[in-house]
């Protein structure tokens, strides 16, 4: 009987023993995983805030090319209207005004489309955070829309087209003979002046609305960031309490059984 008695206390004491390691196991392991966690978390939520910066710079650099595009293309207009019907007597300024368009509105163009690039690799990059942010608890969202972004490549294509045009169609003018300037040309330049102008402000419309989602889904990241992180620190705390009732309970009976092995 005593030997049962002391082959039952060592059974005990091991198992005890056995759980204060896994225990003290389970402790460390808790907190490398809520360590790994953060980071993964952090480095997801770091993706999007690097590609708001490249989207800032770049829809900021983008408002001032098209709002100094729009107001040369404005002046434009106003100086077809002023000309009207004496185009052909104002060979000259439809000449300087062919050669600045040549020299400012086609690279303008060419400048939006190389601003633009970065802002859509930028948010190409935001929806791959997004969707690797989302396997995480407690984040749902929804990725800026690139479809905004390829309808405004795809007007600054229209621009580019409207732009030769007009600049095809000021160089006929300035050199046609006298006589031969109709009222129907001067109405095309005047529609395909208001036509650029408008397009100007859809693309200027769309890239903004673009940065506007960016930016609320930024604060929505910043917002699930905070729970986020604040949940993985509780469910560690939690965890690791749970695992240190369970080491000092062990600690309790090996303390038991060795007291009474003294007694």
């Amino acid at each position: 009987m005593a030997m049962l008695e002391r082959t039952v206390r060592s059974v005990t004491v091991a198992v005890a023993a056995l759980f204060i390691v896994l225990s003290l196991l389970g402790i460390v392991g808790v907190w490398s995983v809520d360590r790994r966690a953060t980071e993964i978390a952090l480095k997801g939520f770091s993706l999007v805030e690097t590609a708001v910066g490249v989207i800032d710079a770049g829809v900021a650099r983008m408002d001032a090319v098209v709002a100094t595009t729009r107001a040369e293309v404005r002046q434009a207009a106003e100086t077809i209207s002023a000309i009207g019907a004496r185009a052909e007597a104002n060979s000259p300024v439809l000449t300087a005004l062919h050669e600045r368009l040549e020299t400012s509105l086609t690279p303008r163009i060419g400048q939006m489309q190389q601003l633009l690039q970065p802002v859509r690799d930028a948010v190409r990059t935001i929806a791959s955070a997004v969707s690797v942010v989302n396997s995480l608890p407690m984040v749902a969202d929804r990725s800026p829309r690139l479809a905004a972004l390829d309808d405004a490549f795809n007007r600054l294509e229209q621009l580019s087209a409207d732009s030769t045009q007009l600049r095809g169609t000021l160089r006929a003018l300035a050199v046609a003979p006298r006589g031969q300037v109709t009222a129907e040309a001067v109405a095309v330049l005047t529609g395909l002046t208001q036509r650029i102008e408008m397009r100007l402000g859809e693309v200027q419309a769309g890239v903004q609305g673009i940065h506007a989602d960016v930016a609320a889904l930024q604060l929505r990241l910043e917002a699930r960031k905070s729970r986020l992180l604040f949940l993985f620190n509780l469910l560690a705390l939690l965890v690791t309490l749970m695992l240190a009732w369970i080491l000092y309970s062990q600690i309790v009976v090996i303390r038991h059984y060795r007291a009474r092995r003294a007694a």
